[in-house]
């Protein structure tokens, strides 16, 4: 019997990170600001961004936004 593959459109997602020596109380200050550093990946899922930017960067992360495509004019 073959394993069943599920394919599941990836998706562009900016990861907000924590850098250290930030004041955990003023994070989410910060990153309203866009005063804390981002990093953009591909995923599938919001769960996956998180963990691919955490893995790639050391960091942790704050919080995981799609970025939707734009339409060409």
């Amino acid at each position: 019997m073959q394993p069943i593959h599920h394919i599941q459109p990836l998706r562009s997602y900016r990861a907000t990170l924590v850098p250290q020596g930030v004041t955990l109380s003023d994070v989410e200050d910060l990153a309203d600001a866009k005063l804390l550093p981002t990093v953009r990946v591909k995923a599938a899922t919001a769960e996956q961004a998180e963990a691919h930017a955490h893995i790639a960067t050391g960091k942790n992360v704050l919080r995981v936004e799609r970025i939707e495509e734009r339409a060409e004019a």
